[in-house]
């Protein structure tokens, strides 16, 4: 009986660590922590950084991963994702 009263706790528990899991951080640029969510853009071929000008590096999965503001995510059906 008591195992079965620990079953939903301990389900709940393994649930939000699974959530809790799928977050990532990243430092901001002022230095504090920021959460992102952990989201792919489907079919990024390559991104560019205002630091780095037009040279072409590997994509990073969404904006909030970029690292700086002003970069772009070109995807491989032509569209390009702006991160402000």
């Amino acid at each position: 009986m008591a195992s079965t009263k620990l079953a939903l706790p301990v389900a709940l528990l393994l649930c939000g660590l699974m959530v809790i899991g799928s977050i990532k951080s990243a430092c901001a640029e002022d230095g504090k922590l920021k959460i992102c969510p952990m989201f792919c853009y489907e079919g990024a071929r390559y991104m560019t950084c205002p630091s780095t000008g037009c040279k072409q590096q590997k994509p990073a999965c969404n904006c909030c991963l970029a690292g700086e503001k002003g970069c772009a995510i070109y995807l491989s059906n032509g569209e390009v994702v702006n991160c402000t």
